[in-house]
């Protein structure tokens, strides 16, 4: 609605004028009065009204001096004139200010209800014009801002830049990467971007490609993070896509800004490790890639097996976020994380299948593991399906033994003997003391537990050398052994004869006995 200022030194003109037009029907309201020309024009200055009805002989000021004085300085509001007299020069100088009209008192209410009607479209019609105007005007400058992101030549140059006189600048990409709504709530999402952001200086927004891009000019990396925390809520609410944003390299001159782009849009490229964060800044890769870890995944993932097969479900999550940050931290792709998972999920899988005697049906498919696992859109959903799966299997064999600790540590090691086995890491996983563990081994088993690990290997050996086409060093190292000569002097120790001298009596018809 229109604002109306009425100005004149009787109480009951004033009065009189407000209720003989019924103006919030026409489309104005009252929103102050003058009671004198100085007062009149304070009022002007305060209040910013589309349209003053001024009394011309007031004290103070006279309404011509109100009028010019208003206009010199920067009002863009009309005037109507009330005045008792019908003076000619007066109405010269009233239009060479601009006054619409000059209304003789007494008023006829009919005529000023026509001037209010009048002067309403007029000055809707004016406003829509400049509407219209700073629209293309912004048009022309986030287009011409998104064409020096991408390093395109812009031909308004110097008046861009000239608007965006700072000292620093940061791009931050927002993404609607939900594939069924990213394109039609592409200009919805900027939309509700400029509405939040309308309150704010030196924030510029725009469309770049399928994205939509704001610049922080001068603005420090704490608060713009907590400006698009908000955006975010806020586009959750309006919004029904799913956004990720990043947030580029700061740059001190506006010709680099080409430059904070490029990283906030290289960060888009690690989405998948880092959705769950919602917003990725280049100070936040910078954190990751400088974390050192102990293990490797293939270390990891080795632990996590061992857990699931003995039941730590505690042990099983937290490696496995120690896994998802070792993965972040060395910036694998997509299609990278999902074949290693989808590898090492299938393998174990099998291996479980093969080791226990369980009901096939209560462990997943082949065939449904690839899918849960390629159906993800981010290595938070791949660790969340994981726990899940894994705790599950854990549950089903726990469910499916009635071994005691010592059969399950036995059991370990009959379906584990290969690996690098020793007392002290067994002692680990099943949560024993190392010293004590090897008493209650040699009591359950009537060995020790090297002893104990050698005649399983030995014996797993033995049967190796039976087949045709396998070289001494390969079952060496297929029995967990690493050392070839340490291998020989077991061997020896245990069968009476060299691994090789063993095979080829095997292979001559001896030592049926022994196998």
């Amino acid at each position: 609605m229109l604002k109306v200022l009425i100005a004149d030194d009787e109480p009951y003109v004033r009065e009189g004028i407000k209720n003989i037009v019924p103006w919030e029907e026409v489309g104005f309201y009252v929103c102050g009065e003058g009671s004198d020309g100085d007062d009149t024009y304070n009022k002007i200055c305060k209040l910013d009204p589309d349209l003053v009805l001024i009394d011309i002989k007031m004290p103070g000021k006279i309404g011509l001096d109100v009028i010019k004085e208003s206009i010199d300085n920067g009002f863009k509001g009309k005037f109507v004139i009330i005045s008792g007299y019908s003076d000619f020069e007066y109405a010269k100088v009233a239009i060479k200010y601009g006054v619409k009209c000059y209304l003789l008192k007494p008023i006829d209410e009919d005529e000023l209800y026509d001037i209010a009607v009048n002067l309403r479209n007029e000055i809707e019609e004016e406003k829509n014009k400049l509407r219209n105007i700073e629209k293309q005007k912004d048009y022309v400058k986030e287009y011409s801002l998104s064409q020096l992101m991408l390093g395109k030549k812009v031909e308004d140059y110097e008046e861009l830049t000239n608007s965006l006189d700072y000292s620093s600048y940061s791009v931050a990409l927002i993404l609607n990467y939900d594939e069924k709504t990213k394109n039609e709530n592409l200009i919805e999402l900027e939309s509700c971007i400029k509405q939040k952001l309308s309150n704010l200086n030196a924030i510029e927004v725009c469309k770049v490609k399928d994205k939509v891009a704001i610049l922080f000019c001068d603005v420090n990396s704490n608060h713009s993070f907590n400006i698009l925390n908000s955006i975010n809520k806020e586009i959750n609410k309006c919004l029904k896509g799913r956004i990720f944003v990043t947030v580029g390299q700061e740059v001190s001159s506006i010709d680099d800004i080409l430059l904070s782009y490029n990283t906030a849009n290289e960060l888009m490229k690690s989405r998948f490790l880092f959705l769950n964060e919602e917003i990725l800044t280049t100070e936040r890769v910078r954190e990751i890639s400088k974390k050192r870890f102990l293990l490797e995944e293939m270390d990891i993932i080795n632990k996590i097996c061992t857990y699931v097969e003995i039941g730590e479900c505690g042990k099983i999550k937290e490696l496995l976020k120690g896994l998802a940050e070792l993965i972040q931290s060395k910036f694998y792709t997509e299609d990278e994380i999902k074949v290693l998972v989808t590898k090492n999920c299938l393998e174990f899988y099998d291996k479980i299948k093969s080791d226990y005697e369980i009901d096939k049906n209560l462990i997943l498919d082949n065939e449904v593991i690839i899918k849960e696992i390629y159906s993800t859109e981010s290595l938070k959903e791949i660790i969340d399906i994981l726990e899940k799966r894994l705790i599950n299997v854990s549950k089903v064999i726990s469910l499916n033994s009635s071994d005691k600790s010592i059969k399950r540590i036995v059991k370990y090691i009959e379906k584990n003997y290969y690996t690098d086995l020793k007392l002290e890491l067994l002692a680990e996983i099943f949560n024993y003391n190392s010293a004590y563990l090897g008493k209650v081994f040699k009591g359950h088993t009537g060995m020790s537990f090297n002893t104990y690990l050698d005649n399983i290997r030995i014996e797993q050996a033995k049967k190796l050398l039976m087949e045709d086409n396998i070289k001494v060093y390969q079952v060496c190292e297929k029995v967990g052994y690493k050392n070839i000569d340490y291998f020989h002097s077991k061997f020896k120790k245990y069968v009476g004869v060299s691994p090789l001298n063993y095979k080829k009596q095997i292979e001559l018809g001896k030592f049926k006995e022994l196998v």
